[in-house]
């Protein structure tokens, strides 16, 4: 009984040491534990500081992308493309001169109206002095009759088969003495008439109609 009573000291004793050893580890940890909060507080505040404090500005690279611009036009320049008062200005040379329009001469190659499948003779007016032939511009050029103008232009030529549907011309049936075909075209070509045609293959008339029933 009195063993007991003397080791009931011993083990509070051994109790309070414990407890000693216990709070003494505590408080080492709860100082590490504050310094470990308190950096990433110091790291925050470091961050903070950083992220408020402005920037430089980059003026190397400003007047870089400033100079890929052109200088701005001036008001002197932009007006200068208006004439000024009292200055007359310069027409556009970008549209072509009108075509000046080719020459008539008279006496003008002429059929007189009508001309029908009845028709026996044709008359009108030409340049003088032309051996004329009258053909069937639709058949090909058939030829239906040939005659001459006199001294003042006028003809009348004899024809025969005279197709009421069909287009007659009047050409020239003899080239005139010192000239070409090419010649004759370009010398008589002014003097056509309202019916002119130019028929690849078949040829230069000089006036042409229809023939009427």
């Amino acid at each position: 009984m009195r063993s007991q009573l003397r080791q009931a000291p011993l083990f509070l004793l051994g109790c309070l040491l414990a407890l000693t050893l216990l709070l003494a580890g505590c408080g080492g940890a709860a100082g590490n534990a504050t310094a470990t909060i308190a950096a990433p507080t110091e790291a925050a505040g470091g961050a903070l500081a950083t992220s408020t404090a402005p920037a430089a500005p980059d003026t190397t690279g400003a007047a870089a992308t400033t100079d890929t611009y052109p200088a701005p036009v001036t008001s002197e320049e932009s007006l200068s493309a208006y004439p000024s008062e009292g200055e007359a200005a310069v027409p556009a040379e970008s549209y072509p001169a009108p075509a000046a329009e080719e020459a008539i001469l008279e006496p003008r190659f002429r059929i007189d109206q009508p001309v029908t499948a009845a028709t026996t003779t044709i008359t009108g007016q030409a340049p003088p002095n032309l051996v004329l032939a009258v053909l069937d511009v639709t058949y090909s050029g058939a030829p239906l009759g040939q005659g001459r103008s006199d001294e003042n232009g006028v003809f009348a030529i004899p024809v025969s088969g005279l197709i009421a549907g069909n287009r007659i011309g009047l050409a020239i049936g003899e080239l005139p003495a010192g000239l070409d075909i090419a010649q004759t075209a370009e010398t008589y070509f002014p003097h056509r008439g309202e019916g002119f045609q130019n028929l690849p293959n078949l040829g230069v008339f000089y006036d042409t109609t229809l023939v009427q029933p």
